[in-house]
């Protein structure tokens, strides 16, 4: 296996997963503090928008089956535009707000794609140290690449409030971000 620090370390493309590179029936789960029941269950696209109030619990459960993920529909248009960048040897990184980077590598390896370990990037997982919203968190994450040395990024993502934030870091580090907001 190669070593994170053999890759060429000028370009980097980043996809988000849920909803950029793949639709499946994951959902998070709304759970009433008080009587403990399932009060609504959400797509990743409807939780960009859901404001939490006290008294819900959210449970993500779906997002740790790897079956519900193997399930999935893949979005296609997307996932060549990945694919194409890992046939030139461009690196390839996945932030997602997933919580287990081995689920998320699994499944790439799964779809004959190994990406280096070190850029599937789930950044729910408590090792990861990321505080913050998904879209701080996601923030951190690409900073922590550009930290890395990646400076020209290409950022493909379903969520403005991603792309708005990691957009805030061009320049960092003369760091140069394209942004791609997946429909």
């Amino acid at each position: 296996m190669f070593k994170l620090k053999d890759i060429k370390k000028d370009r980097l493309v980043i996809f988000d997963l849920d909803d950029t590179l793949v639709k499946t029936d994951a959902k998070i789960k709304i759970i009433s503090g008080r009587t403990k029941k399932v009060i609504a269950e959400l797509t990743p696209n409807d939780f960009n928008s859901f404001k939490k109030k006290s008294g819900h619990i959210l449970n993500f459960d779906d997002f740790e089956d790897p079956d519900i993920l193997r399930q999935g529909k893949l979005i296609h248009s997307i996932f060549s535009k990945l694919k194409y960048y890992y046939k030139k040897g461009i690196p390839v990184a996945i932030v997602t707000a997933r919580s287990s980077s081995d689920i998320v590598r699994q499944f790439f390896l799964e779809n004959g794609i190994d990406i280096h370990p070190d850029l599937v990037i789930a950044i729910n997982d408590p090792e990861s140290n990321l505080e913050g919203n998904i879209a701080e968190r996601k923030q951190k994450a690409i900073k922590n690449l550009i930290d890395e040395g990646y400076i020209n990024l290409i950022f493909f993502d379903d969520n403005e409030d991603n792309l708005r934030l990691a957009k805030n870091l061009e320049g960092y580090k003369n760091s140069k971000i394209k942004l791609i907001q997946v429909i």
